[in-house]
Formats: C-alpha cells, structure tokens, sequence
C-alpha cells in the first residue's frame, strides 16, 4: 500500500469517483467545498494499492478527521491505522503552529458500529454532542410565514457581500467559525445556487438573517436549508421561519421531493424550529475526540 498527497485536480475527480461509488454510505459532507480551501488541500491524503484508490483522509479547518475507505480491502485494519496516524500528525503540526493543544475529532452514524470501534480502538473518546438530521417532506403545501413590516427577503448579492456575510454568520452563532475564505468556498462550489442563497434585510438595510438553500444529490431531488441563523438584534421576531419556509417552498418548486437540514443537540433553538417547521429527525451522528 502507498500513500500520496494532493497532487493535481485529477486526484480530486478520482476522489469524487471514490465517493461516488461509495453512495450512499459516504460519510463526508461539503467535499467540493472543502477542496477550495488551500489549509483543507494540505491535508489530503490518497492510499493505493496497485494503482488503486483504497481510501483517503483530510483533516478540515475544524480538526475534523473525514475519511472513506474501500470496505473490501483485504489490509483494511492497516489502511485505517496509517488514516488516524495521518490525522494526528496533521493536528500536531497545526497545534504546533498555533501554540494550542486542540484533539483531532472525528464523527459517524450511530447504527455504523464498524467505524465507532475502530475510533475507539485507537483511542478516541466519545463526545456528548451529537449532530442531528432533520428531514421535511415536500409533497404538501408549505406554510409560508410571514415577515415583520419593512423585512423583506432577497437572495446574496455576490462575493462584494461575503464580508458581511460573514459577520452575520458570527454574530449569529456567537463564534469564529466562519471565515471569508469559508464562505467563498461555499459560493464557489460546484453546487452552489446563488439564487438559493437567502438574507433577510431589515428596514434599515442591515442583514439580519441568512439560510442557505440547494441540493444534496445530482438528481435535485433531495434539497437542504442550512446552515441558518439570525443575528442577535433581530432574533425572536420570526425571522428564521420566514426565511426557511420561503427556502422550503423554492426548493419545491424547483422538484425536490423532500428537504433536510443538520443541526447540534445542544442547539435547542434549531431543533424546535426545525419540529414547528414539520422537520422530523431522522437520523444523528456521534461525535468521538482523541488527544494529541
């Protein structure tokens, strides 16, 4: 078995194919905006055994460790050893770099079995977040609500508006875990529909909510409405289910036959407007920690 960085975009298609043939058993979420981001890149490990792909790794902006492997692969054990390795040199040299000691985390279905003992075979621990997914039928009409007087909604005006997108999304989430160049990720994503990419303006013309809106799958059938968030000066105004229920109702009528969101356990507020929404869980992932 050999290993390899990043080397050229057709080591990114040959992931994709990768990914592609895995479906729907990927665990890996956003890959095409990932790749955009030059920290992300640097990560990137690919693992071949006779000039074929049997997996790879990359560590995101947030230490989180994403992978796939080729379940059939006859060293598999071994593959997945050099995979958590890989992780946690890319953590010590970032921890390294910026003089703090964060862990190398990694998630996965709860019903994947499989992989929660390989993480906690190598010694990473369980978390008590959890990510939840929420899903929405759309074979229903959808219940619109409506906006306090002088909101109004309009999709993002291009990259011009990304700083302040930017400083919306902080603001809304009360952290840094957004930056120009992840945001420009986004909108540069192969996916990425800027018509669906939602702001709520206050009357003094200040952003004051966002949900961004497209599709999961090739086929537009499965659509999402996150991530969402409304800045603190306008928050419990009805803001957010405005936004969603109108991004609910262009992702129905562009044919999706249904729409999913994602959000933390421990964001209660997103939960209950997901479930006055008509979102239903369906699913959630398990967080696991290993320190570096």
């Amino acid at each position: 078995m050999q290993s390899s960085m990043l080397r050229s975009e057709n080591d990114i298609q040959a992931i994709r194919e990768f990914i592609t043939r895995l479906a729907p058993h990927s665990t890996l979420a956003d890959f095409d905006e990932q790749m955009l981001l030059p920290t992300v890149r640097a990560t990137v490990r690919i693992f071949t055994d006779e000039h074929k792909m049997v997996g790879f790794a990359y560590v995101d902006d947030y230490d989180n460790l994403w992978f796939e492997t080729d379940a059939n692969y006859p060293f598999l054990r071994e593959l997945e050893r050099q995979i958590v390795e890989w992780g946690i040199a890319c953590i010590k040299k970032r921890n390294q770099e910026t003089g703090v000691a964060n862990t190398l985390d990694c998630s996965c279905r709860t019903e994947d079995t499989r992989r929660i003992h390989l993480l906690e075979r190598h010694g990473f621990g369980q978390q008590s977040t959890r990510t939840r997914r929420y899903s929405h039928p759309l074979d229903l009409p959808i219940i619109t609500y409506p906006l306090p007087d002088g909101f109004s909604i309009r999709c993002v005006q291009g990259d011009d508006e990304v700083q302040s997108l930017v400083c919306l999304h902080q603001a809304a989430f009360g952290t840094d875990n957004m930056t120009v160049e992840q945001r420009l990720a986004m909108t540069h994503a192969p996916h990425y529909l800027p018509e669906m990419d939602l702001v709520v303006v206050a009357p003094n013309s200040e952003l004051a909510a966002f949900c961004v809106c497209g599709f999961d799958d090739p086929d537009k059938k499965v659509g999402y409405t996150d991530p969402i968030g409304t800045h603190p000066h306008f928050q419990r105004m009805g803001l957010a289910s405005a936004i969603v229920s109108t991004g609910l109702q262009m992702l129905q009528n562009a044919g999706a036959v249904r729409a999913e969101l994602g959000t933390s356990s421990e964001n209660v507020a997103m939960q209950k407007l997901a479930e006055k929404l008509g979102f239903v869980c369906i699913s959630e992932k398990l967080w696991f920690a290993k320190v570096v």
